[in-house]
């Protein structure tokens, strides 16, 4: 039971009138105005917290007692004393409006960013080399965010984030499915690069033109990558139609297969940094070669954001490493 006054009120979570049983929706206004003067155990009292008369608090709960077809109090000249079916109802009421304050509380949080999830979804190359830092960091500012991380190519992002299964994403080219139904925004600038072993025939000097890697046996991810796309795209530019010597489904598994001489490796140079710095993989100087792409972060155009998930956009665009060229 309720001591002292109500804190806030709930007249304007009233969902549908009563007005008899029959099937009828309970008045969660009228509930309201019951659980105030079984709180108080006073008509007047509880009208005067609700800044409503008493007539009408006495109305409002004679049409609970109607729907509910029971007595909810005594009325005596003594003073009011609830009855059994009062006690119950009073009891569920406690726990409906304890519940709707969490709700406010819940809320509150989620729009002051204390709490909250985000599902994103990211290509390799921007799943594996940019988001996990960005996410970090932003988890740092906001720790009661969680966040979900789903790496595919752009293609299953794409469609994911359609399927309504993902918030945001990060992909390495602008979709050609959906495009009515998503917004882009263009991140940063991406290089694809052309790497091989340093003991690579085509790592020993000398001008390498693209046909030239294309002989020596190209190494590229896996239909629907954008990475591959792009590659493949820019070679058609320069006269050349590019076959896949090795396709593999992973940033990580090219490098692998170029470092064991398996080939030219076709990769952003954000994924090869830490192995060229190291010696164990070379950037081709080829004739020409000059590909580059936006990672582009994509987004529902028909779904408002969360607080959560508008904050990590505009994280994004605040942190962006450098502007697009």
């Amino acid at each position: 039971m309720v001591n002292g006054p109500i804190v806030g009120s709930f007249p304007q979570l009233k969902f549908s009138s009563g007005g008899g049983s029959g099937g009828s929706t309970l008045n969660f206004h009228q509930l309201y105005i019951f659980y105030a003067v079984a709180s108080h155990r006073s008509f007047s009292r509880a009208a005067e917290s609700l800044s409503i008369t008493q007539p009408a608090v006495s109305i409002q709960v004679q049409e609970l007692e109607k729907f509910l077809g029971a007595a909810l109090f005594h009325r005596r000249t003594r003073g009011l004393r609830i009855t059994e079916v009062g006690e119950t109802v009073f009891a569920y009421a406690q726990q409906i409006f304890s519940l709707s304050g969490k709700l406010l509380e819940t809320l509150e949080e989620i729009h002051n960013l204390q709490t909250g999830r985000l599902s994103l979804g990211a290509s390799t190359t921007p799943g594996e080399y940019l988001l996990p830092l960005a996410v970090g960091r932003f988890r740092q500012l906001y720790p009661g965010i969680n966040v979900d991380l789903y790496i595919a190519n752009t293609r299953t992002i794409t469609q994911r984030i359609l399927n309504q299964e993902l918030d945001l994403g990060m992909v390495g080219s602008h979709p050609t499915v959906g495009q009515d139904e998503l917004g882009f925004i263009d991140y940063m600038e991406d290089e694809i690069v052309l790497v091989a072993a340093p003991t690579h025939p085509l790592s020993q000097g000398g001008d390498i033109t693209a046909q030239q890697v294309v002989d020596a046996g190209l190494i590229l991810r896996e239909p629907g990558s954008a990475t591959r796309n792009t590659a493949e795209e820019y070679f058609g530019k320069l006269g050349i139609t590019p076959t896949a010597a090795l396709s593999l489904g992973s940033n990580q598994a090219l490098k692998q297969a170029a470092m064991a001489g398996g080939g030219v490796a076709v990769i952003s140079r954000m994924g090869v940094t830490a192995e060229t710095r190291a010696g164990m993989l070379v950037t081709l100087p080829v004739v020409d070669w000059d590909c580059r792409r936006p990672l582009t972060l994509i987004y529902p155009k028909d779904r408002q954001l969360s607080p959560s998930k508008r904050a990590f956009l505009e994280y994004l665009q605040d942190e962006r490493p450098s502007p697009l060229a």
